[in-house]
């Protein structure tokens, strides 16, 4: 091969190399770019999947409180028929309503302030039956706590699990519970 045809060949592969570096920094702005999302998008899991177990827990409460309290009734179905009618206001979609309606008023009966244990298994529960030997806080300091962890998330990778509860033991929002008392008199 004569010197132009080496040069020829050499300028033609700087240009495929320059096309795969340009290449793979836009994948590498991409790929940054979707790390942050599932960074993000673990917080807001983390985040659903505590409220849907809330949400759970006080609808069965709201249940068993209007078994106990049947007087309480009357104000039940108030409540229902008005988160009914003003559902189907809005979405005039009046099954929905009435389903999201009877759903709202069994979950305001069953409200109470909400405990999380920060352990393997995370737990929700009345924060009334706080369980000794695990690591409590209260809800609404965890939630704190997940928004300005979800606001980090942007900047550095969160890890597992683990790493996000060690984390957020770490910040300084999370309002520990103190263990029950166990009705032992130390002398």
């Amino acid at each position: 091969m004569t010197e132009t045809g080496w040069e020829t060949t050499i300028k033609g592969l700087r240009q495929q190399l320059a096309s795969i570096k340009n290449r793979a920094l836009a994948a590498s702005v991409k790929f940054e770019e979707l790390q942050r999302q599932a960074e993000f998008a673990k917080i807001q899991s983390l985040t659903h999947q505590l409220e849907v177990r809330r949400k759970h827990l006080a609808r069965s409460r709201g249940v068993v409180s209007l078994i106990k309290h049947p007087n309480n009734l009357p104000s039940a179905g108030l409540l229902a028929a008005g988160l009914t009618v003003l559902t189907g206001m809005f979405t005039k979609d009046w099954l929905t309503a009435g389903v999201t309606g009877v759903n709202g008023a069994l979950m305001m009966y069953g409200e109470i302030e909400w405990a999380v244990c920060l352990g393997q298994n995370l737990a929700v529960a009345p924060r009334d039956s706080v369980r000794q030997g695990k690591i409590w806080v209260t809800w609404t300091s965890l939630m704190i706590a997940l928004g300005e962890l979800a606001v980090r998330s942007k900047d550095k990778p969160l890890g597992n699990l683990k790493n996000i509860i060690a984390d957020l033991l770490k910040n300084e929002n999370i309002v520990f519970l103190p263990p029950p008392s166990t009705d032992w008199v130390t002398v």
